[in-house]
C-alpha cells in the first residue's frame, strides 16, 4: 500500500517551547525541499534507529555544504550529487523524546518499505501487510493531515530492499509466518501450524524460515 498526505503541519504537532528540537529542525526546513527514502537498510522504530538511502533535495540557492543532520537526528554522508538533488547515507539516531514518541508511532505489524517521501506540502509512506493492519496505518496517517491518495497493488520485491534477497518461496513463507504470528513473542502459531497454514510440511517449512533468516541477517548485518 502506498498512501499519499496532505500534512496540516509538517512539524507533525513539534511543542513551540521544544527549543533544542526547533533549532535542530530549522535549518532543515528552511534549506532542504524534501526527502526521498529509496532504500531502508536497518529499521528500529521502538529504538528510534534507522540506517537509509535517500535523495535529499536543496532549495535553491543551497548546496551540499548547507546539508548537515542535527546531533540529536544522527549522521548523514553525501554518496553523489545530481543538481540540487544529493544522494545520502543516513544514519538516523532519535535523542529527542517527541521525535521517538512520533517515531513509535509507526511501528505497527507491517512491513515498510521505499518509496517514503517527505516535503512540506507531502508525505508519502509505502507500506506491506494484511487488511487489517494496513488500515490502522491509513487511520495513522490520517491524524497528520488529508489523506489524498491510497494505492493497492500486490506486493512485489526487486531492487535492493532486504526481501529481494529471498528466493519467492522463502519470502512468502516468512511474510506468512510474520502474518499468522510466528514471530510474535509469545508466538499465536508454532511451526506445524504455520507448515499445514501454507500446506507444507514442518521439515520444509523449519528449512525454509531458517534459510531466509539467515540470507536477512547476513544482509543487514553486512559490514558489522
Amino acid at each position: 500500500m502506498t498512501v499519499e498526505v496532505c500534512p496540516k503541519d509538517p512539524l507533525m504537532g513539534m511543542p513551540a517551547d521544544a527549543e533544542v528540537l526547533n533549532r535542530a529542525m530549522k535549518p532543515i526546513l528552511e534549506k532542504v525541499e524534501s526527502i526521498k527514502v529509496v532504500d531502508l537498510l536497518k529499521v528500529d522504530l521502538e529504538q528510534g534507529r534507522e540506517m537509509v538511502v535517500a535523495d535529499v533535495t536543496m532549495k535553491e540557492g543551497y548546496t551540499a555544504s548547507d546539508l548537515e543532520l542535527p546531533e540529536i537526528l544522527g549522521s548523514l554522508e553525501v554518496l553523489k550529487a545530481d543538481g540540487r538533488t544529493y544522494t545520502c547515507f543516513l544514519r538516523i539516531v532519535i535523542r529527542d523524546g517527541f521525535l521517538l514518541e512520533k517515531m513509535r508511532e509507526f511501528d505497527l505489524d507491517v512491513i515498510w518499505t521505499a518509496p517514503i517521501y517527505k516535503s512540506r506540502d507531502l508525505f508519502v509512506h509505502t507500506c506491506i501487510g494484511d487488511s487489517e493492519n494496513l488500515n490502522k496505518v491509513l487511520r495513522l496517517m490520517s491524524t497528520y493531515g488529508e489523506v489524498r491518495n491510497v494505492v493497492f497493488e500486490e506486493a512485489t520485491f526487486s531492487g535492493n530492499g532486504p526481501l529481494s534477497v529471498l528466493t519467492p518461496r522463502q519470502r512468502d513463507l516468512l511474510l506468512a509466518a510474520k502474518q499468522y504470528g510466528y514471530y510474535e513473542y509469545p508466538r499465536r502459531i508454532n511451526s506445524q501450524q504455520l507448515a499445514e497454514k501454507v500446506g507444507i510440511s514442518k521439515t520444509t517449512a523449519i528449512e525454509h524460515l531458517r534459510k531466509a533468516e539467515v540470507r536477512l541477517i547476513s544482509t543487514l548485518l553486512a559490514g558489522y
